[in-house]
């Protein structure tokens, strides 16, 4: 018949039916999967077109796909959901004892110290900011979060010294996990320092964001331009890592081969070169044989991955692959989990309760 063999491509199925081409009979319309169209599924949609990366994302279009790469206050696959919070120092979940600096200014001989700690936005008071000493050529100002965070900007704020406006013109980041290697903040695609507009007065707040942002636990401002003293409160902003919007390592490695395990194996030409194995279920890997197939094609195939501890597990990304120039990938599936092996539970819509079957 008309679909032997297979017209549409794309993996496009292929259905017997009275279709006319203008006036040609052709007896066949090709069911496309998403991501493609065409009589023959053989166009890959532009995804972009639907304008899915929100708040100022950039779209790449994909193989019926398509990525976003989002501005530093925001993140998650359509760049939904915002990630700019104050991290604590106006606050105060930022101890006294987190926040450092290369000198602390004294006055009034010695019985006035700007000390680091008082470097907190919209702080009140006589002594209300952090100045660096006079004789210091290389002032800086440290944060300690105590855990690795997401940093996606930071707000500066000037103060008086006795009776005098004083503030950071401009500055340079750098950031670390250990505190002792630092990293500066660069302008991005290039070697070169960024160096941050600061403030024009002793209180007006001037907020900064860092795209892409800064994932450490310790984060160091360097002013570079001041007026008169190098005097400084500041607020840092993002949001918890806490492992949730972290890869878990399928694409790093860090998950080994042993804990990827399927129902069924897919071998091209039955060779076992051309095994198509769980293992190689990893985002983003290359090569000719780089997916996982199943070896059949029914709703009982799964796959598999044993995080060896319990894990809080909050998105899946998904990616197809190509046979030889056959474009393959999952169109929907369902997610179960389980803490045995044994007793799994499927992922159910919270308002349906329903089995959640995603796209």
């Amino acid at each position: 018949g008309p679909c032997l063999p297979n017209p549409c491509h794309n993996g496009g199925m292929c259905e017997i039916s009275e279709a006319y081409r203008g006036d040609t009979f052709i007896g066949y319309v090709c069911k496309c999967p998403e991501g493609f169209n065409g009589i023959h599924c053989q166009h890959n949609v532009n995804e972009c077109e639907a304008e899915p990366c929100k708040n100022g994302g950039i779209c790449t279009d994909l193989v019926a796909n398509y990525s976003c790469e989002c501005p530093g206050e925001f993140m998650g696959r359509n760049c939904q959901q915002r990630c700019s919070g104050p991290l604590g120092i106006e606050g105060g979940i930022v101890s006294n004892q987190q926040i450092t600096a290369s000198s602390t200014h004294r006055a009034l001989f010695g019985l006035q110290k700007w000390y680091p700690y008082y470097a907190r936005l919209n702080k009140k008071g006589l002594v209300n900011a952090w100045t660096a000493a006079e004789n210091d050529r290389w002032p800086w100002i440290q944060i300690n979060l105590q855990k690795k965070m997401r940093v996606t900007g930071v707000i500066t704020q000037g103060a008086k010294r006795i009776g005098s406006p004083e503030y950071v013109k401009s500055y340079k980041i750098a950031y670390s996990n250990d505190g002792k290697s630092w990293t500066m903040y660069k302008v991005k695609g290039t070697n070169e320092d960024m160096v941050f507009r600061g403030n024009v007065d002793n209180n007006t707040p001037y907020a900064n964001s860092f795209t892409p942002p800064i994932k450490s636990q310790y984060v160091r401002l360097y002013p570079q331009v001041c007026r008169r003293h190098c005097t400084l409160r500041m607020e840092l902003l993002g949001c918890e890592l806490s492992g949730c919007s972290e890869p878990l390592g399928m694409k790093s490695g860090h998950i080994q081969d042993y804990q990827i395990t399927a129902s069924s194996v897919f071998r091209t030409l039955n060779m076992d070169m051309f095994a198509w194995e769980p293992r190689k279920a990893r985002l983003d890997k290359q090569g000719k044989v780089n997916a996982w197939t199943s070896g059949h094609n029914d709703q009982s195939q799964w796959l598999q991955v044993d995080l060896l501890v319990p894990t809080k597990v909050t998105g899946i990304i998904t990616q197809g692959a190509k046979d030889f120039g056959h474009v393959q990938f999952v169109g929907s599936y369902k997610l179960a989990y389980s803490n045995d092996g044994e007793h799994w539970i499927i992922y159910q819509d919270e308002k349906q309760k329903k089995d959640k079957v995603k796209q």
